[in-house]
Order: C-alpha cells, then sequence, then structure tokens
C-alpha cells in the first residue's frame, strides 16, 4: 500500500529496524540502510525524487568520531526538499552530543536552504529512533525550533539537561508516522509530487 494512503509504518520496514538494533548493535552506521528504506518508501516510485547520501564538505579538524553522512531527498532538478542527518541511539544519551547535531543540522541548513524550491526546507535529525524536526523557511530564511545557544563560556561542560528532551519523538511510533506524513505531504503539496 502506497505511504499517502498507510495509517502505520508497514510491518516489512519496523522489521527492518528491529534488525539493525539487534544485530548491529557495534555498527556505528547501523541506521542509514532502515532510513534509507524509509524515506524511499514514503517518496514511493514517483522518480520525482530520489534519495541520496551526502558527505559534509572537507574539513581536516573534524575528528572521525563526528563523521557524518546526510541523506537528502531531491526533486528532480537536484534541489533538496528535505534533509535527514542519522546517528546512533547513543546521541540522545549526551549533551554535548545533542548540541552537535543540533548544530550540525543548523550547518546543513546554512548550505542548502537557499536552493530549496519549496516554501520549506524540512529536515530530521535522527538519533536511533528519536527524532527531532526542522523546518526552514525559504523566504526568511529562519530555521525553526530555534537553536539553543551554548552557555558561555564556551568552554564549560554542559550541563546534563542541555536539550534533553528535544528528541522525544520516536521515528517509528503512531505520532512519528503521522509527523513524517505530514513533512512529506507538504513536499508533495508544493511539488505535484502525488
Amino acid at each position: 500500500m502506497p505511504f499517502q494512503q498507510d495509517n502505520a509504518w508497514p510491518a516489512g520496514l519496523l522489521t527492518i529496524f528491529d534488525h539493525a538494533r539487534a544485530k548491529h548493535t557495534t555498527f556505528e552506521k547501523r541506521y542509514y540502510g532502515p532510513y534509507d528504506k524509509l524515506l524511499n518508501y514514503c517518496f514511493g516510485d514517483t522518480f520525482k525524487f530520489y534519495v541520496a547520501p551526502q558527505s559534509p564538505p572537507r574539513d581536516d579538524s573534524r575528528d572521525a568520531v563526528d563523521f557524518i553522512v546526510l541523506l537528502v531527498v531531491f526533486d528532480t532538478n537536484d534541489q533538496p526538499v528535505l534533509i535527514a542527518e542519522v546517528k546512533d541511539d547513543s546521541w540522545a544519551q549526551k549533551a554535548e552530543l545533542r548540541y552537535r547535531a543540533d548544530k550540525q543540522m543548523r550547518d546543513w541548513y546554512a548550505l542548502m536552504l537557499d536552493e530549496c524550491p519549496l516554501p520549506r526546507l524540512w529536515g530530521l535529525s535522527l538519533l536511533g529512533t528519536s527524532m527531532r524536526v526542522y523546518c526552514g523557511e525559504t523566504t526568511s530564511l529562519d530555521v525553526t525550533p530555534p537553536a539553543v545557544p551554548r552557555p558561555e563560556p564556551s568552554t564549560r561542560v554542559l550541563p546534563p539537561s542541555f536539550l534533553a528532551g528535544e528528541w522525544e519523538l520516536d521515528a517509528l511510533s503512531d505520532e512519528g508516522f503521522a509527523k513524517v506524513k505530514e513533512v512529506v505531504m507538504d513536499i508533495f503539496i508544493h511539488t505535484g509530487g502525488m
């Protein structure tokens, strides 16, 4: 059944996530395949969109532990309509990692928001299956949720509660399905992609 008519994630997709969690617990990038499958399921076989991994611009100071690959949904004109940054579950547990995940999403918006052909460029920050939804307005260039500044001085260790609860939405829950469907339907409405 196509995504637009479904009311929940298909059992096969949930099985892929269960397998990734159970069998690949030491594999740092274990969620890339499942989220690639999820995004391809959401955008269907219209051939108006495609999912492609993107690497950040080269930065020799980037720590290997912090290496990221972004999944981007492009339209047929190679313009971004949705960005999804995928991290492991452990990122939701530490204040410093939550801060980095938020900052990296905002850095991606700084690079891509002006290329989005739609009124909004949607973003999903996925820490395991914990999800935070971002929305960048292409006319005002505002990104929500607003950034929470790092406490000064910048050398101070972040309190454990910093950005806690911001990734509470489980992407695989009924609420997560509804939110992803809302985002994808907004993209379809503005591109005629249905």
